[in-house]
C-alpha cells in the first residue's frame, strides 16, 4: 500500500496521540493561545491550502464573540500590515511551518501583532516566531496532508471552546468518540468506500459540495486532494453557489459528492439532491441523518464536530480507490512537494 494509505490508517491514532499530549501540559499551549484570542479585538486565521481551509470549521463560533475572518496567507504577505493592528491576533496554521507565504507574513507581522502558531514542526520558522505555539504531534506526515488536517481541525475546536468558556471536557470527549468511529471505517468499511468509487467512476471531473462551517471546511479539502491526487478536475462549492451557474453542467457523466452534518442543512442540501440526480449525475450523500437520491454514505455520529473527523478519513479513502481507477497511487507527487517553498 502506498505512504498515503498507511498515513490515513494511523489518523485516529493521530488524533488520541495529540489529545493526550495535550492533557499532559493541562491544555496549557490551547490556553496560551486560547487567552490571546479572548483578548484580540479582531482575529485573523491564514494559511494556505488545506490549512487556509481547516478554519471554516469554527468560523462562525469565534464570530459570535468577536469579529473574525480566514485570509489566505499570500494575502497576509501583500495586505497584513494594512489588515492588522496592535490589538488585534493572527492565527497562523501550516503542517510543516515553512510554506514560504507563512514565513513573509512573519517576517512582515512579528512583533506588531501577536501570533499563534498551529504547526506539526517544533523546530520550523512558524514554532520559533508564535507568541501561542500549539503542536498537531501527528507525528511525520510525507504524503497528501491526511491526520495533520484532522489535528488541526481538532486543534480548533478544543480553542473554540476555551475562547467560548465551554466545556473542555465534552470538547475532548467528542474528539475522542470521533476516533473510535474513524477507526471502524478504516478496519470495516472498505467495501462501501469502493462501491462508492465506482459509482462515481471515471470521476474524470467531480465536484464537492458543503453548505458552511464544518462541511464547507471538508468539501474544500476533498476538492484539493483530489486534484493532488487523482489528477480529477475537482472543486468545491456551497449549495447556493453551485446554484449559481455551475448547476448546468448536471447530466450522466457528472458527478458530486454532498456533505451533510447539521440539521439545519437537511432541507436545502435534499432539494439539491433531488435536482441534479434528476438530471442524471451521480450523486453520494456523507451524512448522518439524511436519505436520498444516489448514494448514501452513513455517519453514525450526528455531532459535527465528530462527523467532519469521520468525512474527512472516507474521503482520503474514496480518494485511493478513485485513484486507484484512474492509474495513480494517491499521495506521490510528480510535480510539486510536500513543502511549497516557491509562490
Amino acid at each position: 500500500m502506498s505512504n498515503f494509505y498507511n498515513e490515513v490508517k494511523t489518523q485516529p491514532e493521530a488524533l488520541l496521540s495529540m489529545l493526550s499530549v495535550f492533557k499532559g501540559e493541562n491544555y496549557s499551549s490551547l490556553e496560551k493561545g486560547a487567552e490571546i484570542i479572548k483578548n484580540a479585538e479582531k482575529v485573523v486565521f491564514s494559511g494556505m491550502g488545506t490549512s487556509f481551509f481547516a478554519p471554516s470549521c469554527i468560523i462562525s463560533e469565534i464570530r459570535k464573540i468577536k469579529p473574525c475572518f480566514v485570509i489566505e496567507a499570500s494575502e497576509m504577505e501583500r495586505d497584513g500590515t494594512y489588515l492588522m493592528n496592535p490589538q488585534d491576533a493572527l492565527v497562523l496554521i501550516s503542517q510543516s511551518g515553512e510554506s514560504i507565504e507563512l514565513v513573509k507574513s512573519i517576517e512582515i507581522l512579528k512583533g506588531r501583532v501577536p501570533i499563534v502558531s498551529i504547526t506539526n514542526d517544533p523546530c520550523s520558522t512558524l514554532a520559533l516566531n508564535g507568541d501561542a505555539v500549539i503542536l498537531l504531534n501527528a507525528g511525520e506526515e510525507r504524503s497528501i496532508t491526511n491526520k495533520t488536517f484532522t489535528n488541526t481541525m481538532a486543534v480548533l475546536y478544543i480553542l473554540s471552546d476555551l475562547v467560548s468558556g465551554k466545556s473542555l471536557e465534552k470538547a475532548v470527549s467528542i474528539l475522542e468518540n470521533a476516533a473510535t468511529e474513524m477507526k471502524e471505517l478504516i478496519e470495516c468499511r472498505m467495501q462501501e468506500v469502493k462501491d462508492i468509487a465506482s459509482f462515481l467512476s471515471p470521476a474524470d471531473s467531480i465536484h464537492f459540495i458543503g453548505r458552511k462551517g464544518v462541511s464547507m471546511a471538508i468539501a474544500n479539502q476533498s476538492g484539493l486532494v483530489f486534484m493532488e491526487g487523482a489528477s480529477c478536475n475537482a472543486r468545491a462549492f456551497s449549495s447556493g453557489a453551485f446554484r449559481h451557474g455551475p448547476i448546468e453542467i448536471c447530466s450522466d457523466k457528472h458527478r458530486m459528492v454532498m456533505y451533510d452534518c447539521i440539521e439545519d442543512e437537511v432541507s436545502v442540501m435534499k432539494t439539491l439532491a433531488t435536482q441534479v440526480t434528476s438530471h442524471g449525475s451521480h450523486l453520494c450523500i456523507v451524512s448522518s441523518r439524511m436519505d436520498s437520491p444516489g448514494k448514501v454514505f452513513r455517519i453514525k455520529n450526528s455531532e459535527p464536530r465528530a462527523y467532519s473527523m469521520v468525512a474527512a478519513v472516507f474521503m482520503e479513502l474514496l480518494l485511493i480507490e478513485v485513484a486507484s481507477m484512474r492509474g495513480k497511487i494517491a499521495g506521490e507527487f510528480s510535480i510539486t512537494n510536500k513543502i511549497c517553498i516557491m509562490e
